[in-house]
Order: structure tokens, then sequence, then C-alpha cells
């Protein structure tokens, strides 16, 4: 028979385990500077293997895709707005994401397949993503719509200051109100070089980058 300390003491090691992993990680994603899901500056100042590790931490896992993956949220109350969970792009994505580490160009958080609503609606929901993802500094703002299409889009752009990586971001809802139609909202963090090509008149008068994006040509759209 067993001591009553021996027995204690396997009680306590037995409990201490998953109190250390859950301790490792919640607070492995804040040691590499990535305060909250939604921190894509810190995600995009961190690198890709900082941040796929942060992702898995959090109930993030990444899922294969064409032409390349997605990171989803397998936690369902994981910034859930109106009944939809988000999903993460990384640009570039690496395949063996927590062995090869490379710098992001870019992070984007996308919520699709969202219930079309007007404008008002889009707004906010715009609102609080900008505010989860501590944007807050905005460059300028636009509307598009174009009724033949039934399709209306709303654009936001700014800068990012005081950060290493993280330099310019663009926030879009976008409502298509065809046969099978819906709403679609994300937010892009872009590198200063990052941003590339997607540079067009509007967001290079707001965030004061030359433009890149060239005007469509026929040939090519047919």
């Amino acid at each position: 028979m067993k001591p009553p300390h021996s027995t204690g003491r396997n009680v306590i090691a037995i409990l201490a385990i998953p109190i250390v992993m859950l301790f490792l990680i919640v607070a492995t994603p804040f040691s590499l500077g990535i305060a909250s899901p939604f921190d894509l500056c810190g995600m995009v100042d961190a690198g890709s293997r900082a941040t796929s590790l942060s992702f898995i931490c959090r109930g993030v896992f990444y899922e294969d895709g064409i032409p390349t993956g997605i990171w989803r949220s397998k936690l369902p109350l994981l910034g859930q707005i109106d009944g939809q969970s988000p999903y993460f792009c990384l640009e570039p994505q690496t395949m063996n994401y927590l062995i090869d580490d490379q710098p992001l160009s870019s992070v984007t958080l996308v919520y699709d397949y969202m219930p079309n609503a007007d404008e008002r609606h889009m707004n906010q929901v715009l609102n609080k993503l900008l505010v989860q993802c501590g944007l807050t500094e905005e460059a300028g703002r636009t509307i598009d719509s174009d009724q033949q299409l039934k399709r209306t889009e709303l654009r936001r752009v700014g800068k990012i200051k005081g950060r290493s990586g993280a330099a310019y971001w663009q926030a879009w809802a976008i409502r298509d109100k065809s046969e099978f139609g819906h709403s679609t909202y994300t937010v892009t963090v872009y590198t200063k070089d990052g941003i590339g090509d997607n540079i067009d008149d509007f967001a290079s008068s707001k965030l004061g980058i030359p433009k890149t994006t060239k005007p469509a040509n026929p040939d090519e759209i047919l």
C-alpha cells in the first residue's frame, strides 16, 4: 500500500500537467508579440512561423486549398459575427509552416457567406472588425455600387504607424444581391512592399503612395 503523501504527489502531478499546458497555450502567442487572434499587425511583424504557432495555440488550424490554404477557427465562438466564424490568409503561405520561417507581406481576415444587409449594418461590421484588429487610423473611404450586377462595395484604407513591418491596411465590405449572392468582409494588413499591386487611384491618393494597378485591357477581359 502506497503512503498517503505519495498518492497526493501523484494527484498534484496529474493536475499540474494540463494546467501547465493551458498556461503555455495561452502565454505562447503573447510571447511571440501577437496580442490576440485579430492582431494582424503583430502577425505581419512576427513572421510566418510565429503567426502559425499563435494560430494553433488559439484553435485556428490550417486547411489545404487552391491556390493556397487558409487558417480557419475551430472554436465556434471565436469572433463570430452574424453567425459566421472567421478565417485567415497569409501571404506568402509556407507549406511547412512550423519549420519554414519567412517574412509575411500581408495577412487577411475574412468573414465570408455573411447575410446581406443595408449599408449602415455593413459599416457597423467594418467598424467592429477594425476595432478588434486595432486599426483606427483611417485615411479614407469610398463606396461603389453597380445596379446592373447588384453589387455594392464599401472600402476603407489606412496607415499603420510605429510597427516594424505592418504599414498599410485595407478593409472591404462586399454585398452581392444576385440569386446566390451574399456578403463578404475582409481586412488586410500589408507591409510597405506587400501592398504591391493593390494601389489604385483611390489608395494612391489616400495613402500617398504611387499607383501600381493598371486599367483592365479589353483583350484580357474577353
